[in-house]
Order: C-alpha cells, then structure tokens, then sequence
C-alpha cells in the first residue's frame, strides 16, 4: 500500500483516470501606500498616483473600479494609507492595480479643512520629491507621521506644515541652508532676509546687491527653522510656530519650492483658502 499523494495517483492512474493536478497560487505583488491623487481614466477606470515606501511615487489603472468598488472598497481616496495588490504586468511606468485593502482614513482630515489643507501640501511636496533613494522611505515615513498627527487634532495645523515641510524638502535633497549665512559662511546676524536664489539666510551685511528675491526673516524665524531642520521626526510636533514665524516660514517655503522643484503647488492656494480667517487675525 502506498500512503499520501503517491497512493493516491497511483490508484487514478490504475483506474484509468488522471491524477488531479496540482494547484498553484500566484502570490501578487503588494505595496504599502499613501494615495495621492485619483482621477478619471477612459469609461470605468480610474487612474491612482501613491507614494510607497520602497519605489517612491507610482501611477497606476485601477480596472473598471468606477463600475465595481469592491475590489477597492473604501481605499481609493486621497489622503488614504493602503495596501495595493499589483499585477506582475506592467506597461512602461504604468502598474495595474488588482485589488486594494484600507488601513486607515485619517477621518478628522475630511472634517477640518485646514488639517486637510495642510496634509494636501505635504503629500504633494512628497510626491513631488523623487529623493535619493536612500531617503524614500523616510519620506513615506514622514508623511505618514504627519499625517497621523493631523488627524489626532491636538496640534495646530500650522505649526505642524512648516516642520513637516522643512523635514521633506530636507530628505528630498532641497533642504534650505541655515546654519550659516549664504554670503560670507558666518553665523548670520540680524536683520536677517532668505535668499530665493541661494538658497539660504542671509546676513545684514552680505544683503546688499544680493540677488533677489530677499523675504524678511526674524531671528526668531532663523531659529526655529534651524532646530526643525536638526530634529528627528518623532520629536517635531513639539515646536509651536506664533504668527510672525508660521508667516514667515511659510512664505520663504513657498516661494522656494516655487523656485525649485519649477512649479506652484496646486494644493498650496486651497491651505491659503481655507486658512485666511486665521491668518487675518492679530
């Protein structure tokens, strides 16, 4: 008598009859990711951009998920963190999205606006940033963690993008110079401007003739900046930023990622939208 498997085939094929054939289960290729935009794509597609952790920013079809979502359930929203399922197909830089599972929402995001308007500049800025690849991974590691804390609602808005922002475009290989002044290498004494072009703070003295454009910066602006860009991520949301630095800050952030990366961000004038009340306040 043969035991198992063997026994078995061995019975089908005396009896005339084939032994059943082995299955296999093709494992799908998977990845963690953050989406960043979905947009229509022919009559039943949908076509997703997301950040993952390992390969930066993909763009991929989502297959008639606009007549059948269950394959998709809940997971194909902006601002969502996911697992995407992808074929082992591929067309150029186009993946092909089989199914995917959501890990979280981040709800309170969809209820205040200018959490969501701060999260919206912070997920562009990181897909924008195709980093060395060292650093995509930390990348996605820091969205998420900004996002995270958006959604917990105990932080302000406000004092949370221009950290998180500075954090990213450091990572991204576009981090501000602001240990010392751009013109003469000293540590920069006041009045301080940031110079668009260099990149940097800029000294009382070095201003003169320097190339424009020049935005005023506190000393109190220089540093914070200067002990966001020195800290670990896990400690960043113990900065406050008042009035005068959040102002500042982001203005010099605007007008550099403007510079720098070659185009305005879109998300950048729906924060300026939604948080003009409180800007306008003394």
């Amino acid at each position: 008598m043969i035991p198992g498997k063997l026994g078995t085939a061995a019975m089908a094929i005396a009896g005339g009859r084939q032994p059943p054939a082995e299955r296999t289960h093709t494992i799908e290729p998977q990845t963690q990711a953050i989406v960043l935009t979905v947009r229509e794509y022919g009559e039943a597609d949908l076509l997703v951009t997301f950040l993952t952790p390992g390969r930066g920013r993909l763009t991929g079809i989502a297959k008639h998920a606009r007549k059948s979502r269950r394959r998709f359930a809940h997971c194909l929203e902006p601002l969502s963190r996911v697992v995407f399922f992808l074929s082992t197909r591929s067309r150029g830089d186009l993946e092909f999205l089989q199914k995917g599972e959501l890990l979280r929402s981040f709800p309170l995001l969809r209820r205040d606006l200018p959490r969501l308007g701060a999260a919206a500049v912070l997920a562009e800025v990181a897909g924008l940033l195709a980093g060395p690849p060292e650093a995509i991974g930390e990348i996605f590691a820091t969205l998420e963690a900004a996002l995270d804390l958006l959604n917990q609602g105990d932080l302000p808005p406000d004092s949370l993008l221009p950290a998180f922002l500075l954090r990213l475009l450091t990572l991204g290989g576009y981090g501000p110079r602001l240990d010392r002044c751009t013109g003469c290498g000293q540590e920069p004494a006041p009045p301080l401007n940031f110079s668009i072009p260099r990149g940097g703070v800029l000294c009382g003295a070095c201003r003169p003739g320097a190339p424009g454009p020049l935005l005023a910066m506190s000393p109190g602006t220089w540093k914070l900046l200067r002990l966001a860009q020195g800290m670990d991520r896990e400690k960043l949301s113990r900065l406050r930023f008042p009035k005068l630095q959040r102002d500042q800050s982001l203005a010099v952030f605007k007008a550099f990622v403007l510079h720098y990366l070659g185009r305005p961000l879109k998300s950048w004038s729906f924060w300026e939208k939604v948080t003009a009340p409180a800007r306008q306040e003394p």
